[in-house]
C-alpha cells in the first residue's frame, strides 16, 4: 500500500483508489475509488473519476467499512491504553463495551468496588460516577477507536442493593430503572445482562423484564449473557425470546453457543427457535466468536448459591468445610439443573490463566487436570483453592465447544462477528499473562478461516456480519456501510495475506493482511504499523420514544 500527496489542488481530502469495495450490505465487491473529506465519505467513484490530495494505492486489496465489535469488554483497558492496539490492527474501529451485565457506569457503592475487584486497572482512576462522566473521561482521552456503551444490569443492581442475592424491593426496582433511563439519556445504547454471573444471576425474568421494558422505551437494545449456554441452553433462549416479546424490545443473544458435549448439537434447535421468534414479530438475534473455546472467571464453576455477596463472605465459604463440601459436590453434580457440571468440559480442558500468587504462576496456562496430576491433589479441590488463594480473580480458558455448531452459528444470516474480548497490547502489563486469542484474531480469523479458506461463507456476507448487520442491531445510523455521508471508518486488507496469528499458547500477535485502517477519516494503521492515531469518538446513542 502506497500513500501519495499530490498537492492541495485535489478535490478531495483523500482517495482511496483502484480497490475493491466491498460497501457492508452483503452485496459482492466492485472496482471502486473511495473519497474522504474530513470524518466523512465524500463519495464513490469509478476509477481514475476523482482527485484528492492524499491518494491511497488499494489495488489487489478489499476495502470495507470499519469492524463493530458489537460485544466487547475494553471499557477500562482502553484507559490504561487508547490506542486499542489488539483492536485496531485487526479492524476494529467502534468497540460496544458493557456487555455481560457489567458496565463503566452508574459507578455507585458496590458497583464502583465491582470495577475495581474485577475489571479494575491499578493505572486508571475510578473518578466517575455517571455514564456521561465516564464518556467525557474517554472523550478527553481520545482513543484510537469509537467506543459506545450499554449499561449492565448486574452493576444496575449492585448500585442499589450490591451483591446479596435478596429480591429487590418495588422502590429498588424503580431505582434501578431510573438509573438506567438516565444512562441512555447520557447516550447508552441499552441493557446488557450476565446471567451466568452474580449478582446478575439474582434478577427473575419479570424483573428484567422490567428494566428491558425501560431500555426499550428509550430505543434500546437489551445484549445478553443468556442464563446457560450448556444444559440450560435452551431454556435460557426462551427466557431471552420472552424478555424480547413482553418487553417489546430487541433482543441480542451474546456469543451464542453450546458449551459442554452433552449439548453438542443444540444450537439448531436455538437458533429454529430465534427464526420462529422472529416469524413472530420478536427481534432476536446473536452474535458469535470464531473460536472453540471460551473464555471467563474460573469461579462460575461454583454454584451461584456460594457467589453471593461480597469479596470477603465468598471467601469464607471456600474454607468452611461444610459449605466447602456441599460447593465440592455441586460443581460436578449441581442441584440446580441451570448449572452445569464440569464434567461436560472434563478438567482437562479448562486452563487456568491470569496466576498471579508465587504458588501458582509457574501453573500459567496448564489444565487444571495437569496441575492436579503434578500435584497429587483432586482437580476439584485445587480448583477451589486457586480461587480462594487467587482471590477470586482466576480467569479460565474452557475448551468446551464443538466446531461443527461454531460453523453452524457463523453461517446463520443472524450472527453477528464479535470477539467478547478487551482491547489488549502485545507489550506492556496488558501482555504478561496468557489471554484468548480472539483479542488480536477474531476478525481476520473469520475472514481467513470460514470465508476464503471454508467457503462457509461469501465475503461480502462475512463482511455484512462485521459491519451494517451489527450497526443495524446497535442503530448506528453512519457507520458500517461504505457511502455518501457515512463517517470515514475503513479498512484495508490483502484477501491473499489477511489471517490470524494469535494461539492459545502465544495469543499477544497481532494479525497479517491488515495494512490500513481509517478512523474518522484518519489514517490510524499504515502499512501495518499504528501511527498513533486517536481520532475515536464517544458514540451516543440518541434516546427515542418507542
Amino acid at each position: 500500500m502506497d500513500i501519495a500527496h499530490q498537492g492541495s489542488q485535489g478535490l478531495h481530502d483523500i482517495l482511496i483508489k483502484d480497490g475493491t469495495v466491498f460497501d457492508g450490505t452483503g452485496t459482492p465487491g466492485k472496482p471502486l475509488d473511495v473519497a474522504i473529506d474530513g470524518a466523512k465519505i465524500a463519495g464513490l467513484y469509478k476509477h481514475s473519476e476523482a482527485k484528492a490530495t492524499m491518494s491511497i494505492d488499494a489495488a489487489g486489496l478489499v476495502v470495507c467499512p470499519g469492524f463493530i465489535d458489537i460485544h466487547s469488554h475494553s471499557e477500562l483497558h482502553l484507559l490504561q491504553n487508547p490506542l486499542a492496539e489488539s483492536k485496531i490492527r485487526q479492524g476494529v474501529t467502534t468497540e460496544l463495551v458493557g456487555n455481560c451485565g457489567s458496565s463503566p457506569a452508574p459507578a455507585i457503592g458496590a458497583a464502583k468496588e465491582e470495577l475495581k475487584a474485577y475489571l479494575g486497572i491499578p493505572e486508571v482512576k475510578l473518578d466517575w460516577t455517571t455514564m456521561d462522566e465516564y464518556f467525557l473521561r474517554l472523550s478527553n482521552l481520545r482513543t484510537s477507536v469509537n467506543v459506545a456503551s450499554l449499561v449492565g444490569a448486574g452493576s444496575l443492581r449492585r448500585c442499589v442493593i450490591g451483591s446479596s442475592d435478596a429480591r429487590p424491593s418495588e422502590e429498588q426496582l424503580a431505582q434501578m430503572r431510573q438509573l438506567l433511563a438516565d444512562a441512555m439519556v447520557q447516550g447508552a445504547f441499552g441493557l446488557s445482562s450476565g446471567l451466568i454471573y452474580a449478582p446478575c444471576c439474582y434478577f427473575t425474568t419479570e424483573e428484567l423484564i422490567a428494566l428491558a421494558s425501560t431500555s426499550a422505551s428509550l430505543g434500546g437494545i437489551y445484549a445478553s449473557h443468556i442464563r446457560g449456554e450448556g444444559r440450560s441452553l435452551v431454556s435460557a433462549v426462551e427466557e431471552a425470546i420472552r424478555i424480547g416479546r413482553e418487553a417489546h424490545s430487541r433482543v441480542q443473544i451474546s456469543h451464542h453457543k453450546a458449551s459442554g458435549k452433552s449439548v453438542w448439537g443444540s444450537v439448531e434447535r436455538t437458533m429454529k427457535m430465534i427464526e420462529d421468534a422472529r416469524a413472530a414479530g420478536i427481534d432476536v438475534a446473536f452474535d458469535v466468536y470464531p473460536y472453540t473455546a471460551s473464555f471467563t472467571y474460573l469461579d462460575t464453576i461454583i454454584p451461584t448459591w456460594a457467589r453471593e455477596g461480597e469479596k470477603d463472605a465468598i471467601l469464607a465459604r471456600l474454607v468452611n468445610p461444610d459449605l466447602r463440601k456441599r460447593i465440592l459436590a455441586e460443581v460436578d453434580s449441581p442441584t440446580n439443573p441451570a448449572e452445569d457440571p464440569i464434567s461436560d468440559t472434563g478438567w482437562e480442558n479448562v486452563n487456568v490463566v491470569g496466576l498471579k500468587t508465587d504458588a501458582y504462576r509457574q501453573f500459567e496456562n496448564k489444565s487444571l487436570a495437569q496441575i492436579a496430576l503434578e500435584l497429587g491433589t483432586d482437580p476439584a479441590e485445587l480448583a477451589l483453592r486457586i480461587i480462594h488463594d487467587e482471590q477470586l480473580k482466576t480467569l479460565a480458558i474452557f475448551h468446551d465447544m464443538s466446531e461443527e455448531d461454531v460453523t453452524k452459528v457463523i453461517k446463520h444470516p443472524l450472527a453477528a462477528i464479535a470477539t467478547d474480548a478487551e482491547a489488549m497490547a502485545s507489550y506492556g502489563p496488558m501482555s504478561v499473562n496468557i489471554t484468548h486469542p480472539r483479542c488480536y484474531g477474531t476478525f481476520p480469523r473469520a475472514i481467513r478461516r470460514y470465508s476464503l479458506d471454508m467457503g462457509l461463507v461469501p465475503l461480502e456476507e462475512m463482511i455484512r456480519k462485521m459491519t451494517s448487520w451489527p450497526a443495524e442491531r446497535m442503530g448506528l445510523r453512519d457507520r458500517g456501510v461504505l457511502a455518501k455521508g457515512m463517517a470515514a471508518d475503513l479498512v484495508l486488507f490483502d484477501p491473499l495475506k489477511i489471517c490470524d496469528i494469535a494461539t492459545f499458547e502465544d495469543p499477544h500477535r497481532y494479525p497479517k493482511g491488515i495494512g490500513t485502517v481509517i478512523v474518522n477519516g484518519a489514517v490510524t494503521i499504515e502499512d501495518g504499523k499504528h501511527t498513533k492515531e486517536r481520532a475515536g469518538l464517544v458514540l451516543r446513542h440518541k434516546p427515542s420514544v418507542a
